[in-house]
């Protein structure tokens, strides 16, 4: 492309306060959002516009940041002062609500989101042409094939938080993600005590406080470091010297795309995981034996059976070329070139109806 095109990345509005673009909570949609816009503005021919007043423009440094949202009067005044854009990223639930996708069609040739969070859209909001939705893995498409998806990685992390690859790292497992039952950590936290391996936890309790009461006796074993809830810096030095990774996840609930999985492997971590249905989010992340092991739950009879599997799949990852996995990972997951390749399906969609 050698016009310069212009890409709009919308913030939205969220009951929670305190909430920002980036986020330095536990808010992953806001920071997978943050993370696009920045990962945007590496691109020569972008001129990116972050369009909202919950940016922290200060961290998207190469974006130009219009301070209101596009409903109401804003899409004109958007216009007024940068015509009409190419592209427009926004969160997902944006896409079916009317009075924000006129505003946003008026402001951009073609409009498109990613399926940040299971959803239940009340119709058909997505066509495959002007209006794209992308998913993860082929479970989402599967669970929003009445939204003609286009399959996509996306990657994300937090504010100072590039990974990081350490060839010499130390003897602990980790384990990162809200702290809730669809998430299921004890399970790690067993599968640690099995190998007789220390496991370090990030995360916290964010929605199932009673599972939290339950995951106390967890945390509280000889073997079990629980960090709480770390970032910057910090976060990728305790991540990047993680021998391996352990990824569990309950049967019922449904992984639109951990970001911690592309976090894993491009800083050289093999992952450990475990699926239900064999076509999830760790099963897209841990596509070749050089990302690690995942093992399939749904054919053990029970908790304790997962367990063992899992073990065997952490002794496995144990001895994978981290080196590799860093190599391949970082190339998978590059921020950039994903962004890119999005960007490129959008083209492709104004002149080919064709999707997943």
């Amino acid at each position: 492309m050698s016009q310069r095109k212009t890409l709009i990345v919308c913030d939205y509005e969220n009951e929670r306060e305190g909430y920002t673009f980036p986020n330095f909570g536990m808010g992953s949609s806001e920071n997978r959002i943050w993370h696009f816009a920045h990962s945007a503005t590496c691109l020569p021919h972008l001129r990116v516009v972050i369009v909202g007043p919950r940016w922290l423009p200060e961290h998207v440094p190469g974006a130009i940041h219009f301070p209101e949202r596009l409903h109401g009067g804003g899409a004109r005044r958007f216009r007024e002062q940068f015509g009409r854009a190419d592209y427009l990223f926004a969160g997902h639930e944006y896409f079916d609500k009317q009075e924000w996708v006129e505003p946003f069609l008026a402001c951009a040739k073609s409009i498109f989101t990613y399926q940040l969070h299971p959803y239940e859209y009340q119709g058909r909001c997505f066509d495959g042409v002007q209006r794209i939705l992308f998913c993860y893995s082929d479970e989402m498409c599967e669970q929003y094939q009445e939204q003609r998806p286009v399959k996509g990685l996306l990657f994300h992390s937090g504010v100072d938080e590039r990974p990081v690859f350490n060839a010499a790292p130390e003897d602990y497992l980790l384990w990162m993600g809200r702290l809730d039952s669809d998430k299921q950590p004890h399970i790690a936290v067993e599968v640690a005590a099995r190998l007789g391996m220390r496991l370090v936890i990030l995360g916290e309790t964010v929605r199932d406080p009673e599972y939290g009461r339950f995951l106390d006796s967890y945390l509280s074993a000889p073997h079990v470091e629980y960090a709480g809830v770390l970032r910057g810096p910090e976060k990728t030095r305790l991540l990047s010297s993680a021998r391996c990774a352990i990824y569990t996840v309950s049967r019922e609930f449904t992984e639109a795309g951990a970001g911690v999985l592309g976090e894993y492997l491009a800083s050289g971590v093999p992952i450990a995981g475990m699926t239900w249905k064999g076509n999830d989010a760790v099963c897209e992340a841990v596509d070749r034996p050089e990302f690690g092991r995942v093992v399939n739950a749904s054919v053990c009879h029970d908790e304790q059976e997962i367990v063992s599997r899992l073990s065997r799949a952490v002794s496995e990852c144990l001895e994978l070329d981290r080196a590799a996995t860093h190599r391949l990972g970082r190339h998978k997951y590059d921020p950039v070139r994903l962004v890119h390749e999005m960007l490129q399906a959008v083209d492709r969609a104004a002149v080919n109806t064709k999707a997943c």
